[in-house]
C-alpha cells in the first residue's frame, strides 16, 4: 500500500485468498475491511491502522469471508516503510490461508498449531519483509538469508525473525550484527541468480 498515492497493489495469491480474480475489483482498505470476520475485523482493523499510521509491524492470525461467503482462517503480517521523519510512506505485508492445514488437525492440535504459528510464523514474515526491504531481494531469498543467519550464530529462526523485526523499529538491523547480515548477503549474491534480485531495486 501506497501512502501518498492512497493505491493497494495485491498479488495474484492475494486475490484468490479473497475470492477474487485480478482485475475483478480494484483492492482499497474499504474492501479489505468489508471482508474481515465480524468477529475479528475489529482487532484487524485497529492492528492495520496502528502500521498505517505509526509505523508499528502487523501481525495477526484473523478471519475473512471470502466473495463466495465462505470463511477462511488466514495470517497476516506487515512491515511499514518510513521516510527520513519518521512517516509511513508504504506498507508490505503478506496474508496466508491455513484453513485447510487448520482443517486436517485435530482440536488439540489446532491449538498447539495456533500458538506456535501466532509466536513465530508473523515475526518471521515481517522479519522477511525487512531484509527484502533492505537487501532489495525476493521472499525466498529473504527466508534463505535468515536461515543462514541461524545457522551461522546457532539461534532458532523464530528469535533471530524477533530481533530483527524489534531492532527495525529503530531502522537498522539488529546493533552489532550489521555486518554478519551484510557479509551472508554479500555470499548469497555470488552464489544466487541475480533473478531473484528485485529489478528495479537496491540495498541499503
Amino acid at each position: 500500500m501506497n501512502r501518498e498515492s492512497g493505491t493497494w497493489r495485491w498479488s495474484e495469491e492475494l486475490y484468490s485468498i479473497y475470492g477474487f480474480a485480478p482485475g475483478d475489483v480494484v483492492p482499497t482498505l474499504e474492501l479489505l475491511l468489508s471482508h474481515q470476520h465480524p468477529d475479528d475485523r475489529l482487532a484487524f482493523e485497529q492492528q492495520l491502522r496502528d502500521t498505517l499510521e505509526d509505523g508499528r509491524p502487523l501481525s495477526l492470525w484473523h478471519r475473512i469471508v471470502d466473495a463466495h461467503g465462505a470463511t477462511r482462517q488466514v495470517v497476516t503480517a506487515g512491515s511499514a516503510e518510513l521516510a527520513d521523519d519518521g512517516s509511513v510512506t508504504a506498507v508490505h505485508g503478506y496474508t496466508t490461508d491455513v484453513t485447510e492445514a487448520v482443517r486436517r488437525t485435530t482440536s488439540e492440535d489446532v491449538q498447539h498449531a495456533m500458538a506456535v504459528i501466532s509466536a513465530s510464523r508473523p515475526a518471521i514474515e515481517q522479519a522477511k519483509g525487512v531484509l527484502m526491504m533492505t537487501y532489495a531481494i525476493d521472499a525466498e531469498a529473504a527466508f534463505e538469508l535468515l536461515r543462514r543467519y541461524s545457522q551461522r550464530e546457532n539461534i532458532k529462526v523464530r528469535d533471530v525473525a524477533r530481533s530483527v523485526v524489534e531492532s527495525w523499529s529503530g531502522g537498522e538491523l539488529p546493533t552489532g550484527s550489521r555486518a554478519t547480515w551484510d557479509s551472508l548477503a554479500a555470499e548469497m549474491f555470488e552464489a544466487e541468480p541475480r533473478g531473484r534480485v528485485r529489478e528495479g531495486s537496491q540495498g541499503s
